[in-house]
């Protein structure tokens, strides 16, 4: 029981590690007053089996998603590879989803020179699947997090 309280406590004072094992920092489920955001690691398995999850969230992902993808595919990947001719993207569409990324760019040192950093991009689903995973790579872009609106979950029909 302690060694669980330990665990738990270094897991929330970790800084972001992409070459984390078991890729707790990209593995989350929060939400505010009007958005749903889940960290792109997460398997959909991972969110069904979850207890907080949203069960009408939980039925789209059975019901829609899982007819294109393993239950083991992780949001990451799926937004990556995702088209828009595929129903995945005109379900996410309709929950008015975006989805945060991490992209390179080269920022000028102060004593001349440059470096490489990443910055946080929102992109809109549209952008981001406008997008071949070709150039994705290219641009060297890491999706961490979709965004799913509220109001678009409560009026999507199931």
């Amino acid at each position: 029981m302690e060694d669980e309280k330990i665990k738990k406590r270094k897991r929330s004072h970790m800084s972001l590690n992409i070459d984390s094992k078991d890729n707790a920092d990209f593995k989350y489920e929060m939400n505010d007053l009007t958005i749903l955001y889940y960290g792109a690691r997460y398997s959909y398995q991972e969110i069904i089996d979850d207890k907080i999850t949203n069960f009408k969230l939980k039925r789209i992902i059975m019901d829609y998603f899982l007819r294109e993808v393993t239950p083991d595919t992780t949001i990451e990947s799926h937004l990556y590879y995702m088209t828009k001719e595929s129903q995945s993207y005109l379900v996410y569409d309709q929950l008015k989803a975006k989805v945060r990324v991490s992209e390179p760019y080269l920022r000028k040192k102060l004593f001349g020179g440059q470096e490489q950093v990443y910055r946080e991009v929102i992109y809109s689903l549209q952008e981001l699947v406008s997008m071949s995973p070709e150039e994705k790579k290219s641009k060297g872009i890491l999706i961490r997090e979709i965004q799913i609106s509220k109001l678009g979950l409560m009026a999507f029909t199931l």
